[in-house]
């Protein structure tokens, strides 16, 4: 029974921790996005692309050959 009103005294998680304003929330975004390794940002990068692709806000692209790479570097000087 203890046990039972230690828990209700204490703030539920989703309480812990959560910015008081806008301002707040971008730091705490940027702080998070910060923190995160170099793998996981290219997990994220890669769910991203993924969802893009699934979703058809991006379009496959194929290869440019080497000609058609120069070429389009010539006609816009």
């Amino acid at each position: 029974m203890a046990d039972l009103v230690i828990a209700d005294k204490r703030a539920p998680s989703s309480e812990q921790g959560q910015p008081v304003n806008w301002q707040a929330s971008d730091q705490s975004l940027l702080d998070a996005t910060l923190a995160a390794t170099p793998a996981q940002r290219l997990a994220w990068l890669e769910e991203a692309l993924r969802l893009a692709y699934a979703t058809g806000a991006l379009k496959p692209r194929r290869f440019l050959s080497k000609e058609e790479w120069d070429a389009m570097g010539s006609s816009s000087q």
